[in-house]
């Protein structure tokens, strides 16, 4: 009898990207258009300003520009391919200069999968490599058939060494040990931090006055027309409760859009997140490529006994923080099932934990006063009253902010652990084995010169984290042992 026969793909042959790559080339070169003659087209055509014919010169040659590229970017479509020879994968593209890439499989580091509306679509993914030690991601294809995509990514972590031929049917057992739901997302969203939201709205309103001096309108010259009674207390008081409630949306939505259906799996020794409503994300992990497992809050979250996590894994510094697990929303104990997983003989109970000096306040308070001094200098020059009583509630505010910081930054390490704790109005915990430091650096300032105080920089392959403001002998001691231990242990770091 026959066996049942399977798809597979071979990839010592020349493989090419799906042609909807060439669709996404297409819309990719339209939305790039559409932001840079936008404006132009508002200014010059829309509000009839003088000088129209410049503008519509300008205008056709953006268009031709992004014309000739957007051909150019198909054509190459067409002359790229790609293929795994000698454990390297091998990319070959270009028109009138043929590059070829050659990446060695066991330098890559995550593999990562990315889909839009398009892909979704078409059933396709965007597939990104990086790799450890590269300033920039090595490679990015921009649409495969979905059961190539998964094909390739398994064999290039290694779950095919010794086969360059995959099988699509082959069963993989995934648990998923998080996840959030409709509601723990909107949770997650409200819990946000909205200040970056609503830098986000200050912005925009900078962009809006900008633009309006640009077409001839001088907003200055309508708030001049304005009673002075109507800015009242009240108006300013809803000016300030629309501008929160604005900026806790913006958060909302952007949490959403973010991590709808976000689903975190343990598969083997490794994880797998995926997440996104219009942009879908898939991120990998292997246990032995994270580096570092860290968790913070902050107020809002610390009441609701919630947490973000971020297992940070080896990658390029440019794609660090976007190659980074990140998972909102998780309570203590998905944390510790978490860390058991990556780091089985961890614990917080195994650490005596050291403070750092107090001249690391002293200098905080110090900046705060000087600059804040300076400001109220200068408002009393310009003898504006409001703007001193503001600069000493901000001066005060950070202060503060500068003690509860000093009170919870804190470190302590053993035979095998790194854990450092820090925040200001919530907490954040970083945790890292001592084997994968790659390097460390002692600096001092002249600030911390005369009381013999250094900062102590670990680096590793996902980044580094600095313990400030410590004694020199004690940084020289935790260096040696570090390198110690970097020395004689022979555990692979990724």
């Amino acid at each position: 009898m026959k066996a049942m026969s399977t798809p597979h793909f071979d990839f010592d042959s020349p493989q090419r990207q799906s042609t909807i790559a060439i669709l996404l080339v297409i819309l990719k070169t339209l939305k790039v258009l559409f932001r840079q003659i936008a404006l132009p087209f508002f200014v010059f055509v829309v509000m009839g300003k003088k000088g129209s014919d410049y503008g519509t010169y300008f205008v056709v040659f953006i268009c031709s520009i992004s014309f000739i590229s957007m051909v150019y970017s198909i054509i190459n479509h067409f002359r790229s391919f790609y293929y795994i020879a000698n454990n390297e994968l091998v990319v070959h593209s270009g028109i009138l200069g043929k590059k070829k890439l050659s990446i060695p499989i066991e330098r890559i580091q995550t593999i990562n999968f990315e889909e839009n509306l398009i892909h979704k679509l078409f059933h396709v993914k965007r597939l990104k490599i990086d790799t450890a030690g590269s300033g920039e991601k090595e490679l990015e294809l921009a649409a495969i058939d979905n059961p190539k995509a998964e094909a390739l990514r398994n064999i290039l972590l290694g779950n095919k060494e010794h086969s360059m031929v995959f099988d699509t049917q082959m069963p993989k057992r995934e648990e998923v040990i998080f996840s959030l739901d409709i509601p723990d997302l909107i949770k997650a969203g409200l819990m946000e931090n909205h200040l970056r939201s609503g830098g986000l709205i200050l912005v925009f309103m900078w962009w809006i006055y900008a633009n309006l001096q640009e077409v001839g309108i001088n907003a200055e010259d309508y708030i001049e027309e304005v009673e002075k009674p109507a800015f009242s207390i009240n108006l300013f008081l809803l000016g300030i409760g629309f501008f929160i409630l604005v900026s806790l949306i913006i958060s909302l939505f952007r949490t959403v859009f973010k991590y709808y259906n976000l689903h975190l799996s343990r598969s083997g020794n490794g994880f797998k997140i995926s997440q996104g409503l219009l942009n879908s994300k898939t991120i990998s992990a292997l246990d032995h490529k994270i580096q570092t497992v860290s968790w913070s809050d902050n107020l809002l979250k610390k009441l609701m006994g919630i947490h973000d996590l971020k297992l940070k894994q080896a990658s390029s510094k440019t794609v660090e923080s976007k190659e980074s697990i990140i998972v909102p929303g998780c309570s203590y104990r998905h944390i510790m099932q978490i860390c058991q997983y990556v780091f089985p003989s961890w614990s917080p109970n195994l650490f005596t934990f050291s403070k750092v000096d107090k001249s690391y306040l002293y200098r905080s308070y110090y900046f705060s006063i000087i600059l804040g001094l300076l400001a109220i200098g200068i408002s009393y020059i310009f003898k504006n009253n409001t703007a001193i009583y503001g600069i000493v509630v901000l001066v005060a505010f950070l202060m503060v902010m500068s003690y509860l910081g000093y009170k919870k930054l804190a470190y302590g390490y053993n035979r095998e652990w790194i854990y450092l704790k820090g925040g200001a109005f919530g907490d954040k915990h970083v945790v890292s084995p001592i084997f994968k430091t790659q390097s460390l650096k002692i600096s001092q300032n002249p600030f911390q010169r005369r009381k013999n105080l250094v900062n102590l920089t670990l680096f590793n392959a996902s980044g580094s984290e600095s313990i400030p403001f410590i004694p020199r002998e004690t940084a020289l001691i935790m260096s040696n042992y570090v390198l110690f231990k970097i020395e004689i242990d022979k555990r692979h770091w990724m």
